[in-house]
């Protein structure tokens, strides 16, 4: 409450008063040792208080097997804080009825008032929250600042009874027109009558549409307030106004509830209607059961759309991704030999080695040349460059490991990234290698050949590490040169001390 508002409503004279029971009632709320006896006498002032006390303990909410005949048993039965809430509710609910309205529609008021009051209560239910009565309570009374402030403002209202069915609107007018909305006038009144403190937050809250997920049960009341009205518009407002779905999507949003933990929750508030309108002596929805079917049918059809949105977009989703594999192939692919080109070898060995640097693990380069290259161009010719270039890449695909790399290293050299071998792993991937191009005849264009190949290789390990990638990759073709010098086909290990030749760099 702001300084300014409480200035602005004290130079208004004409607000409610509690009446005398509720007045006893609010006192014995404050009072840290209350007891039976003391409760008991304080509704015994109002014979009909009792009355409806009596209905409500008998009535399907508490499902007792023994009837409660006496006020004494009834009090057992509800317990001292929810028999306090429940007298207060019926203590103000028939003072504050029988005031003349200036401009608020009293029936429409006090029906989302009811309406509001069990739909909190459900709501408390749903999420396992103890004070039950309290949050009728305060469901009941959170929008008591339009009955405050059309007293004190009479002109406020008049001439507004279509947006009155409207509650965001409402306030929105009271803002325009007064600075403030109901819900802080009513928070300051309910604190003016020394109302418990959890009621009065409760109603100065009640307009705040917070979507985070509850926090704690302080936090939970204030939220099964805060909800109730939109839940109580479901039941009040015309087929094409009930904002069901949006108060399904909050209740899941701020609870944790699906969809069809709301609708039990409707189905609850449909329940305890009669017995409501009963002890409250008023009419609140007429075909309630219709109104939970229709709500249910709504949501079983926006459950299917969603399903069938979530298909597509699933679908969307697959398509994108393999149009970006398709798209990553073509910009990391040679596409001459179909391994990966020589920008994608250089980021992907520059990752492996900083990765097996920083957790001391082994990593490999192997470099493997065509022999004789242009001995096999003379044979096939050079417009089957291509063709020798992708059964190589093939060949030596089919012989590393999984998580090897293979990529196109210059004009008749490959390259192998081997990601965690140490030197005996790769001289078996080597080995492999050099046997099947030893081995495979390839065919290309009606000629029959083998397509040797020279490797060489080096290991970056804890025991000897490099300084950097390209380091690494220049022992590997090192140990090329090396072979190439002892024949075809050969198989070289880089050995380190020995002087390096002149060779060009990743």
């Amino acid at each position: 409450m702001t300084p300014e508002l409480d200035r602005h409503l004290r130079s208004f004279t004409n607000f409610p008063s509690p009446p005398g029971v509720a007045t006893k009632l609010i006192e014995l709320a404050q009072d840290p040792n209350l007891e039976l006896g003391k409760v008991a006498a304080a509704i015994s002032m109002d014979p009909a208080l009792v009355t409806k006390v009596l209905r409500i303990a008998n009535s399907p909410l508490y499902a007792q097997r023994r009837r409660s005949e006496t006020l004494r048993q009834a009090l057992v039965v509800l317990g001292l804080n929810a028999t306090l809430a429940l007298s207060l509710s019926f203590s103000l609910v028939k003072s504050l009825r029988g005031a003349k309205p200036n401009g608020v529609n009293h029936p429409l008021y006090w029906r989302r008032s009811l309406l509001c009051g069990i739909a909190a209560r459900s709501l408390g239910e749903a999420t396992g929250h103890s004070f039950l009565e309290e949050l009728f309570l305060a469901g009941l009374v959170q929008d008591i600042g339009i009955l405050a402030l059309d007293r004190a403002v009479p002109e406020l209202y008049r001439g507004t009874s279509e947006l009155q069915r409207q509650h965001r609107e409402l306030a929105a007018h009271e803002r325009k027109k007064f600075g403030h909305d109901h819900a802080e006038v009513g928070a300051w009144l309910l604190q003016r009558w020394n109302m418990p403190l959890r009621l009065t937050e409760a109603v100065g809250h009640s307009h705040r549409q917070d979507i985070r997920r509850v926090l704690d049960a302080e936090d939970c009341f204030n939220r099964c307030v805060a909800l109730s009205g939109a839940l109580a518009d479901v039941f009040l407002l015309p087929a094409e106004d009930r904002p069901c779905l949006e108060v399904a999507q909050q209740v899941e949003r701020v609870f944790d509830l699906d969809k069809e933990r709301f609708a039990s929750i409707l189905d609850r508030i449909s329940s305890v209607l009669p017995d409501t309108e009963s002890v409250f002596e008023t009419d609140l929805v007429e075909d309630p059961v219709g109104i939970v079917e229709q709500a249910r049918e709504m949501l079983m059809l926006r459950h299917s759309q969603s399903l069938r949105d979530l298909t597509e977009l699933r679908q969307e989703v697959a398509s994108l991704t393999q149009r970006a594999t398709a798209l990553d192939e073509q910009v990391t692919r040679d596409p001459v030999s179909g391994a990966y080109n020589r920008s994608y070898l250089e980021r992907c060995l520059h990752e492996q080695f900083e990765s097996a640097t920083r957790e001391g693990a082994a990593l490999s380069i192997a470099v493997c040349d065509i022999d004789d290259f242009q001995r096999v161009r003379d044979r096939v010719g050079p417009e089957s460059d291509g063709h020798v270039l992708r059964v190589t890449g093939a060949l030596l695909a089919g012989c590393v490991r999984r998580m090897d790399t293979v990529a196109r290293y210059d004009a008749d050299a490959f390259a192998v990234v081997l990601p965690q071998a140490d030197e005996a792993a790769a001289r078996e991937v080597c080995q492999r290698i050099v046997i099947a191009s030893q081995t495979t005849r390839h065919s290309i264009h009606a000629e029959s050949l083998s397509i040797t190949l020279s490797v060489g290789y080096a290991t970056h390990h804890p025991g000897h590490r490099f300084a950097n990638a390209e380091a690494l990759v220049k022992a590997a073709h090192q140990a090329l040169q090396k072979a190439k010098l002892q024949g075809t086909n050969q198989m070289v290990v880089y050995e380190p001390g020995r002087p390096a030749p002149r060779v060009y760099f990743l």
